[in-house]
């Protein structure tokens, strides 16, 4: 049974017509409906939202938000500063995960970096509960960049209001359309989405070049921002090149964000998709429900919401290979010309975009809500993993720090002479040290996350691949160094590790973790299968100082066994803890 009286939902930014914000403002009327107090908390600027939405929506950033609710709901379209506050939330958490843009599929420098610290920072999944997928594609993207367990990952397609859409404007709304864009006697190519690189609409400006001698009045329509950031624009200038190298630039254009799409939707001989990644795809259900045909790439969750995973027979659309211009113009000519497919894919369609309907939305949400009540009565898997852990005390600032005084008077004058005593030393010179120091500790967090990252992506790729991580408190190496001395140094340790480390704890305790990390990679522990502490040796390359992995006797022989020849190994520690993360896999 649900029985949450508060809910905190936790986004970028809110504004209709944008998939996001949609998606978050549908949760919030939800919520409303079951009589549950709602918070929208925006970390940039709201845009444009319905009237029963605004009041709820407050702009903050990290230090003026603390998570006090019973539930809590973040949307992750990528990183934003806010979404870190995850991590002290009091009640039921959701991670809601709309996927991340791959950074090589990003055409342009602008944006590509933020692409990447969206991928690492997927973990901050493992502070939920409950991970909610827009499609199953999306719910295995997240697994593999985070490594989020599988079982506690849900799918909820994003609603998309079908019934409204179906409606078609009237004659007069589109023919102001049409005037308004030159479309008068034009068939129309619809494109709906931002001017992004894995949208591939160079491969619609491609396609509609190939198609003009075939298809004279053939026009593309692109829908969608294309002055949001330097991104965009900077794609934008590159469409419109590629359009009139090709001789189609009175063909194509641009019309940059619109009120509402659906108008277009209605005025659309043929939607296209062409994109090389998708985690869902609204515009597809929306054609579906307006009773346009579309032709998406072949790739993502676009097979999955068409309903062509399994080839034409049952599909609600065409697919082409993505980024491909050859292909997309094939399929494009026969929905032009075949009437009879045409007729079939849209009577499909109506009844594929029921499946995402704001009715089905809401049950899969009030369910997973049940489920992640129950869930909550105990701590969420970052509690149980030294990933999270590690990403959890990265952050040395204390920010979220108050002071704790039984009387409330006292406490607010205890925390002003705090604040206005020490301003003229914090802000000159603790803030900007604290930031260095968490800025530092956050670079070593992030280079194990994308070691951790391409384990994956090798274990996926090589069945061969073995991992292996550990964490331990450097407290425990030092005990033992001053209890057993160098008969402990010397057993664990090699001559050129003891050298190589010259006394120094912490770098002791980083190479015990190697080794423990080794010999679980190896699927074994230390004096199993015969292998000792000094079999796994750790040590320094002169020329770049990067870790070097050699092993020995037992060591070597288990490995080889296994076919591992080539290991990867990250050493990181701070005051009080080290870990290790290794990788090994076939090779010489």
């Amino acid at each position: 049974m649900i029985n949450f009286q508060t809910a905190d939902l936790i986004g970028p930014s809110v504004r209709t017509g944008d998939a996001t914000g949609n998606h978050l403002i549908e949760i919030a009327r939800i919520l409303r409906q079951d009589g549950i107090r709602t918070q929208i908390y925006s970390n940039y600027p709201p845009g444009p939202t319905p009237d029963d939405i605004r009041p709820l929506v407050r702009q903050t950033d990290y230090a003026g938000y603390s998570p006090q609710s019973d539930l809590f709901i973040l949307e992750y379209p990528s990183w934003y500063p806010l979404a870190e506050r995850i991590r002290d939330t009091k009640g039921a958490t959701l991670f809601a995960y709309h996927g991340v843009t791959p950074p090589e599929l990003w055409k342009v420098e602008a944006g590509r970096e933020q692409m990447e610290i969206s991928q690492l920072r997927t973990q901050l999944a493992w502070f939920a509960h409950l991970a909610i997928a827009d499609s199953p594609y999306i719910g295995r993207e997240l697994h593999n960049l985070s490594g989020y367990p599988m079982e506690r990952i849900r799918i909820i397609p994003i609603s998309v209001p079908v019934d409204t859409i179906r409606q078609r404007p009237s004659e007069a709304t589109l023919a102001q359309l049409r005037a308004q864009w030159r479309l008068e006697g034009k068939q129309v190519m619809l494109f709906i989405g931002r001017v992004a690189g894995n949208k591939r609409i160079d491969a619609a400006v491609a396609a509609l070049a190939r198609l003009r001698t075939s298809n004279p009045v053939l026009h593309l329509l692109v829908v969608g921002s294309k002055e949001d950031n330097p991104a965009e624009r900077e794609l934008a200038v590159r469409l419109a090149d590629q359009a009139a190298r090709l001789g189609v630039a009175d063909r194509v254009t641009l019309t940059g964000r619109v009120d509402a799409v659906e108008p277009y939707l209605h005025l659309a001989d043929v939607v296209v998709l062409p994109s090389q990644h998708e985690g869902f795809g609204v515009p597809l259900v929306e054609a579906m429900a307006a009773g346009t045909p579309v032709v998406a790439g072949a790739t993502g969750a676009m097979p999955w919401v068409l309903d062509a995973e399994k080839g034409e027979e049952r599909a609600a659309g065409l697919l082409c290979k993505p980024g491909d211009a050859e292909d997309l113009a094939r399929q494009v000519q026969r929905l032009l010309t075949d009437a009879e497919l045409r007729a079939t894919l849209v009577e499909r369609g109506y009844a594929r975009a029921a499946a995402f309907s704001p009715a089905v939305f809401a049950h899969n949400l009030r369910t997973v809500l049940a489920e992640a009540a129950e869930l909550a009565k105990e701590p969420p898997p970052a509690a149980q993993s030294p990933m999270g852990r590690l990403m959890r005390e990265s952050d040395i600032a204390l920010r979220s720090y108050r002071v704790r005084s039984g009387s409330p008077i006292v406490g607010r004058l205890i925390e002003w002479v705090r604040r206005n005593s020490t301003t003229h030393v914090k802000e000159a010179y603790l803030d900007p040290i604290i930031e260095r120091q968490v800025n530092y500790n956050r670079l070593l967090a992030d280079e194990i996350l994308k070691l951790q990252m391409e384990n994956r992506r090798l274990r996926a790729a090589n069945s061969g691949v073995r991992t292996g991580v550990d964490l331990i408190e450097i407290a425990r190496i030092r005990t033992a160094v001053e209890r057993y001395g160098a008969h402990f140094l010397e057993r664990v340790f090699t001559a050129a590790e003891r050298a190589a480390c010259n006394g120094r704890t912490e770098s002791l305790a980083a190479r015990f973790a190697g080794k423990e990390a080794v010999a679980k990679a190896l699927g074994t522990g230390i004096w199993r299968h015969g292998i000792t502490w000094t079999d796994i040796e750790i040590v320094r390359v002169a020329e770049s100082g990067e870790p070097a992995l050699h092993l020995h006797g037992a060591a070597a022989v288990r490995a080889a066994g296994l076919g591992l020849g080539q290991w990867s190994i990250s050493l990181s520690h701070d005051r009080e803890r080290a870990i290790a993360v290794v990788v090994g896999q076939g090779g010489i």
